[in-house]
């Protein structure tokens, strides 16, 4: 890509902080997606007095083994609950589409649409479905529909701000949020091994300190944030 370009378009469209932003709805797949990926950057949102609402796609019932799906729904429904109320989200709203993808993403498109619309977000957090390699269909489905749905609703404010990302452009100090977010993170104790704490601690830890070293903090979390006239024909969207 010209880079001439980017720059050019950088000037001309440049991407407020996600940090001032202050209705944020954060569309997820499932049950500790939102603690996992942007845990930290919620919980500082939330101390600075901003509004945080859940839209849960999935009731999370594909996620543990030897449970029923109605057992391990309620389980997890707890667990989310709890983690959302540590992190301190204000609403959590449920689509109860089955965890594994069979549904149809059109119809997940119109429920979150719905939702923007009524919540009026100048924020949106959700995963990123142009991630390279990914495979999870849930993440897929929940990503892309969120694009389509803040690309194609009425509310024209909000920024769309995706993480597990590959093409970061905002970077987030966590350091006064790291350690809530992997408290929050651990009440997920369906999902959650010892091994998986380890590698949440180190592989997660190690990426958030090589993030905050481009900001100069200890741990930062990454984004990819866009505005959503850029999710349709804007050819320069991955280099911004």
């Amino acid at each position: 890509m010209e880079e001439k370009i980017v720059q050019s378009l950088k000037k001309m469209l440049p991407i407020p902080k996600i940090e001032e932003r202050h209705n944020v709805l954060c569309i997820l797949p499932h049950p500790d997606d939102g603690e996992i990926g942007a845990g930290g950057t919620i919980a500082k949102l939330k101390a600075s007095g901003s509004n945080v609402t859940y839209l849960m796609v999935t009731e999370g019932g594909a996620g543990i083994k030897g449970k029923s799906r109605e057992e391990t729904v309620n389980i997890r429904k707890k667990e989310q609950e709890d983690a959302a109320r540590l992190l301190g989200v204000d609403k959590i709203i449920w689509l109860n589409y089955p965890d594994g993808g069979r549904y149809d993403i059109n119809d997940v498109r119109e429920d979150i649409k719905k939702h923007i619309e009524n919540i009026d977000p100048d924020l949106i957090l959700t995963v990123d479905p142009f991630l390279p390699y990914e495979t999870h269909q849930d993440h897929k489905n929940c990503g892309l529909a969120a694009a389509q749905a803040a690309s194609s609703s009425l509310n024209s404010n909000a920024l769309i701000a995706f993480f597990f990302t590959a093409y970061p452009n905002q970077y987030v100090s966590v350091d006064d949020y790291w350690d809530k977010k992997i408290e929050a993170i651990k009440i997920h104790e369906s999902q959650i091994t010892e091994e998986f704490i380890l590698i949440i601690q180190q592989y997660f830890g190690l990426k958030a300190k090589v993030y905050g070293e481009k900001i100069g903090c200890e741990y930062a979390e990454n984004f990819k944030v866009l505005f959503p006239i850029m999710l349709h024909c804007f050819e320069e969207a991955m280099w911004i």
